[in-house]
């Protein structure tokens, strides 16, 4: 969630975050990304304080998120919902450029999230 507060603003952010994604997918061959998230596909049906150790750690990642848009003035219910959102958005999108071995799941997660952010904008008061 670093990046994210990097950024003065959601959009600023999402562009920041899914371009340094796909630039270190690219560098590293695309053998790096979520250590996290390969490790609760792996073990969450399998090994409960593994589960629970992951979950607590996706929580964290969504918990400082919401911090984050919140303090761009966002609403806490969808401070909220655009952190789980970005949290979706990248980690699917890892899994798909590592395995397509190509970066565009990264960037069009990227546009996804920018029209998530500019929808959530145009509701707000």
């Amino acid at each position: 969630m670093g990046l994210l507060t990097q950024a003065g603003n959601a959009v600023d952010a999402m562009r920041l975050s899914f371009g340094a994604a796909a630039q270190l997918l690219a560098e590293t061959d695309y053998a790096d990304a979520c250590p996290i998230a390969m490790v609760a596909l792996e073990v969450a049906g399998t090994n409960e304080p593994l589960r629970r150790t992951t979950a607590e750690v996706f929580t964290s990642w969504t918990d400082a998120g919401t911090g984050v848009f919140a303090s761009w003035g966002y609403p806490a219910d969808v401070a909220r919902r655009l952190s789980i959102a970005f949290i979706l958005a990248l980690e699917g999108a890892f899994v798909l450029a590592r395995t397509q071995r190509d970066t565009e799941p990264l960037m069009v997660a990227m546009s996804t999230m920018i029209d998530t952010i500019r929808a959530a904008d145009a509701d707000r008061p």
